[in-house]
């Protein structure tokens, strides 16, 4: 640290401005089924494209001899998919980073298949850890036959999972897990986000509500229908546009109860009428005397009492016949009517929005629409990328992202609140259910400190914005948690929501500095502080706050500023100095 050109901040509460109570439900996580956040992330699945998609020449991420690919017989499947014949001595074989065991760690290989002769043999497995089965071909029924074994790992990275027909033998789906997965995630993934401690969980997110069949997802994992979102390039990335929807609703749902956070649920505009919306509704909060209230009881799981619904999610933008914003209103009315007769206590978010090319569209979409609701979904991406062709190097945008929320204003919320709800915003509730430095970015250094503004602004926007509620997007692999194989890591984002948690319970006051460069956040717990403070320079700054003395220091310090670096660390200083691009959090007792 230059100790030369350090500066000294007196930092001044005002008690007077009366303040209002800090808004716990801005620490929930919007963990949509992106294969970045997923399949690489939160899933405990090591084999890609495990339901054998096809590709053009094919199957997707396997290499095969001696096979048939069979794509136009969906029904002679598990799931409703591709399946692959491999003839005698045909093998198909997938080497991945993915595939990493360690030693003394049990796993288990499973493939689903059908012998085609009377008899043949099924050789699968983790090359030199592999089984062999001998299948018959049950003439009668047809039926196939689920394969399994578990076996003790080595220390192996990259390794190669194959499967061999000594015969024909039809192969309808493969899989590889740890066996101490919980409900097929990882365990350690699950402890990094119970660190986190999010109040809420978001499923299965914005864009991949549209692909996801709450319906299909109840069925055991190996007769889901994956998930196609090939229309959605960017949303399964690396899984060849498709999730094997490993994870559906009831496995969520044990991962909201496990992290004792409050479960939230988007409902698509194009997958669901009425009538489906009303069932959901009835599957997760109707009690055993109601028709989906049972089959929910007789999988083994009591009501999940889910409280906030959203009802469409950027209909403008990704909504096919919805993108007419008549359509939508009529469409949200019908779900919102449907989903209310359910259960009239739930609490539901119209998704709306605020971009330029799209604001004919939402006056359209209230203007039309009938039904009540309690909350207006607010998206909020920063956006500002390193982009030489327009300018922005990474240092230029660095500099830009100095001066976010520096002026408490925010062009977006200010269209909900003096042009689309200019008469009634007094009684608008804003969640912002999305936001994030930018979608998909992998933790850096800016993109921290660009969080820990917008944090601080969402923090302080209660009076101004009625922002009740806020969802990160997304915990895992864009920000917070980065995930290996073998490993994750809670990354400077997720230190930032880790820390900011100490602001819960308490009241927000407005709290200035007499230095140019800080963004501060303060909220009174009876008496006694808790601060952070953003420093939006590269100079230290010395904190002073008159009355009262330091109990605590933590500070999330940063090294290069920039988008290539993601260097940080977490410490406990001695003296209450908050270094360059960096956040400092205090906690402070009145001087008796």
């Amino acid at each position: 640290m230059n100790m030369t050109r350090q500066k000294t901040a007196t930092l001044m509460p005002d008690f007077h401005a009366g303040g209002y109570p800090f808004e716990s439900g801005l620490f929930g996580v919007n963990m949509e089924i992106t294969r970045k956040g997923f399949f690489h992330g939160l899933c405990a699945q090591m084999l890609n494209n495990r339901k054998l998609l096809m590709g053009q020449d094919g199957v997707d991420g396997w290499d095969c001899d001696g096979f048939e690919r069979v794509t136009d017989r969906p029904r002679e499947s598990l799931c409703e998919s591709n399946f692959v014949i491999l003839k005698d001595g045909g093998r198909m074989v997938q080497t991945a980073d993915r595939i990493t065991l360690q030693r003394g760690r049990e796993y288990e290989a499973k493939a689903w298949v059908k012998a085609l002769t009377d008899a043949a043999e099924v050789t699968f497995g983790v090359e030199g850890m592999e089984q062999t089965f001998t299948v018959t071909a049950d003439v009668t029924t047809g039926a196939y036959k689920e394969l399994s074994f578990t076996f003790m790992g080595e220390d192996t990275e990259k390794h190669t999972f194959a499967v061999t027909a000594r015969g024909k033998v039809a192969v309808f789906e493969v899989s590889l897990l740890p066996t101490d997965h919980f409900y097929g995630m990882r365990r350690d993934v699950i402890e990094s986000l119970r660190a986190l401690a999010p109040t809420s969980l978001r499923f299965p997110g914005g864009c991949a509500a549209d692909h996801f069949d709450w319906k299909e997802s109840l069925k055991a994992p190996e007769f889901r229908k994956p998930n196609d979102g090939s229309s959605k390039g960017f949303l399964f990335r690396d899984s060849y546009n498709q999730d094997c929807l490993d994870i559906g609703l009831n496995e969520f749902m044990m991962l909201c109860r496990e992290l004792n956070a409050e479960p939230e649920y988007t409902v698509s505009l194009i997958l669901s009428d009425g009538e489906d919306a009303r069932r959901l509704v009835e599957y997760c909060n109707g009690d055993e005397n109601t028709e989906y209230g049972a089959k929910r009881q007789a999988l083994g799981f009591d009501a999940f009492d889910i409280r906030l619904w959203y009802v469409g999610n950027e209909a403008y933008f990704f909504g096919g016949e919805y993108q007419s914003a008549v359509a939508a209103s009529k469409r949200t009315d019908e779900l919102i009517t449907a989903m209310k007769q359910a259960d009239p206590t739930i609490s539901v978010a119209i998704g709306l929005t605020w971009g330029n090319d799209f604001q004919t569209w939402a006056f359209d979409f209230m203007t039309n629409l009938t039904s009540p609701y309690e909350y207006v979904s607010y998206h909020d991406y920063i956006g500002i990328l390193p982009d030489a062709s327009q300018g922005h190097n990474g240092m230029a945008t660095c500099e830009i992202l100095e001066e976010n929320f520096a002026d408490g204003e925010c062009f977006g919320l200010n269209f909900y609140r003096n042009k689309l709800f200019a008469d009634n915003f007094a009684d608008i509730h804003i969640c912002v259910d999305e936001w994030n430095y930018s979608w998909g970015y992998d933790s850096s250094n800016a993109l921290f400190f660009s969080n820990a503004l917008q944090f601080h602004f969402l923090a302080k926007s209660k009076e101004t914005y009625h922002i009740d509620r806020a969802e990160f997007f997304m915990p895992v692999n864009e920000g917070m948690i980065s995930v290996t194989p073998m490993n994750c890591k809670i990354e400077s984002s997720g230190e930032l929501f880790r820390l900011m948690a100490g602001h819960k319970g308490g009241r927000v006051v407005a709290c200035h500095a007499d230095c140019e460069g800080l963004d501060i956040l303060c909220t009174d717990h009876d008496g006694n502080l808790f601060v952070s403070v953003v420093n939006r320079r590269d100079t230290p700054c010395r904190l002073k706050i008159p009355g009262y003395t330091f109990v605590d220091c933590t500070e999330i310090r940063t090294g290069e500023y920039s988008f290539e670096s993601n260097v940080f660390t977490v410490e406990k200083p001695e003296e209450t100095v908050v270094s360059g691009h960096s956040v400092l959090f205090v906690a402070l007792s009145p001087i008796a």
